[in-house]
């Protein structure tokens, strides 16, 4: 069956082969592991997108802004699961390269585990307290209830995403993003599904975009754990690993190693996240229809940074196995490829959405007003997302080595030294909105300078030794 997705990555990947930007062999393998990648993003973040599309065609600008407010404490819990997930990612690469299942499915486990255990106080906090929560950071009272009746559903779905996300990053370590894209992009068309009849035909408004949320996400869960433990799904295909449900699930070397690489991650998403609640509460001075704009303009950015998630993802496998096997050359060369290979698609794609941002507007919105104060918020985006989109792909370059500060210290100078200074002075000064603008820039490109700065001094490459496995063990 002819796929469009799969189509595009290998005719870019060609094209650049063929004029000697990358190899041809490592374009292939970096084209097959980024491309499902990119599509089981593109399905992940669609729930949030479809939730804030469908409700503000449903209801208005005010519950786009509570979803906003919500979302910042959803991001603020799966920081912890994405840290767990992306030191999962290094222990499964290194070990299916070196051959050590056992470890690796004890790996696997432990990483769950202590995801699960990492999420339950937030889940606890936000059913029980989800409306004083938005009240924190919102503005109004229909934006914070809103808000509130969002997350305190939408809180039950962190259990079922923190399977998820070392599910899908297990899978990819092992080569294979294929089977977690077909069963996000399943997901993705049951939260549609879900949503269009809770929100449209029953009326249930912001809850029943969560709830619809909540069920893809558990759906998803099933799947996932279905074919970990029998070996395959039916109509997806076969698992490359199978994982056991018996003990052991505790080792002290993993769980030390785990530890190590996994924190700076967590403290990147954490600090990424929080860095929300000053920048919100500076946006909720500019009115409603402004952070209605600016949300629709993120959720736009995050549908692109789907492809930075893929090149992520790819250079984390494809260099993560090669230093693995102890073949630093090999992994220097598929980071200097990916880099380059990442490079031409976003802004191939950065250019698409600058232009068809007036069409995806209406797709959020039909007020006037709202849909022009959210045309030049898109377009930003799009140009933020090249910068944004090279730091994924250094990041992930990082992370198969294990060497995760540098990305932390990109993302704090970004927010904490870019983003919400700048965006501030649009209150103090005649700035206004174009503050946001220069803003959203200036974080992604600062960010972007730091972490490729450690990329290409090689340095990446002597932290990797310190994680590597010695020897097989199957």
């Amino acid at each position: 069956m002819f796929n469009p997705v799969r189509y595009c990555f290998q005719l870019v990947a060609t094209q650049l082969s063929d004029i000697g930007v990358i190899d041809s062999e490592r374009g292939t393998k970096i084209s097959d592991l980024a491309w499902p990648r990119f599509l089981t993003m593109f399905a992940r973040n669609l729930h949030r997108t479809v939730d804030v599309a469908m409700v503000g065609l449903s209801i208005g600008p005010a519950a786009i802004a509570g979803l906003a407010f919500a979302n910042i404490y959803w991001g603020l819990a799966n920081s912890f699961s994405l840290g767990v997930a992306g030191g999962t990612i290094g222990q499964v690469s290194q070990r299916f390269g070196a051959g050590q299942y056992r470890r690796l499915d004890l790996a696997v486990k432990q990483s769950v585990w202590v995801g699960i255990l990492l999420a339950l106080p937030f889940i606890l906090g936000y059913v029980l307290f989800s409306e004083r929560l938005i009240g924190l950071i919102g503005d109004g009272p229909a934006s914070i209830g809103f808000g509130g009746a969002y997350l305190q559903i939408l809180a039950f779905g962190l259990l079922f995403n923190v399977f998820n996300l070392v599910s899908s990053r297990t899978l990819a370590g092992t080569d294979d993003t294929w089977i977690a894209m077909s069963i996000r992009a399943s997901g993705a068309f049951a939260n549609i599904v879900f949503n269009t009849v809770f929100i449209f035909a029953f009326g249930m408004g912001v809850e029943g975009a969560a709830l619809g949320t909540v069920l893809a996400e558990g759906l998803i869960t099933c799947c996932f754990l279905w074919g970990f433990v029998t070996g395959g799904v039916p109509i997806i295909g076969e698992f490359p690993v199978t994982l056991t449900v018996s003990g052991p699930y505790f080792d002290a070397e993993l769980t030390r190693q785990l530890l190590t690489i996994s924190p700076p991650i967590m403290a990147q998403k954490f600090a990424r996240s929080f860095a929300r609640f000053p920048l919100f509460a500076i946006l909720v001075l500019f009115g409603p229809t402004i952070v209605a704009a600016f949300e629709v303009a993120r959720r736009v950015r995050s549908l692109l940074q789907s492809t930075g998630n893929g090149f992520s993802m790819a250079a984390s496998g494809l260099v993560g196995q090669e230093l693995g096997k102890g073949h630093e050359t090999g992994a220097d060369q598929y980071a200097g490829d990916i880099i380059r290979f990442s490079a031409a698609i976003y802004v191939a794609a950065a250019v698409l959405v600058f232009a068809f941002a007036r069409p995806l507007a209406h797709f959020f919105a039909d007020d006037p007003t709202v849909v022009s104060d959210t045309i030049p918020f898109i377009r930003i985006a799009a140009i933020s997302f090249v910068a944004l989109g090279m730091d994924y792909t250094f990041m992930g370059v990082l992370k198969a080595a294990g060497d995760n500060q540098w990305s932390m210290y990109g993302r704090l100078i970004g927010q904490y030294g870019m983003l919400i200074p700048i965006t501030y002075l649009g209150i103090v000064t005649s700035l206004g909105s174009v503050a946001v603008f220069i803003a959203m820039i200036a974080e992604t490109l600062s960010a972007a300078l730091i972490t490729g700065h450690r990329v290409f001094s090689g340095k990446w490459k002597i932290v990797s030794r310190t994680h590597r496995p010695d020897a097989a063990d199957d």
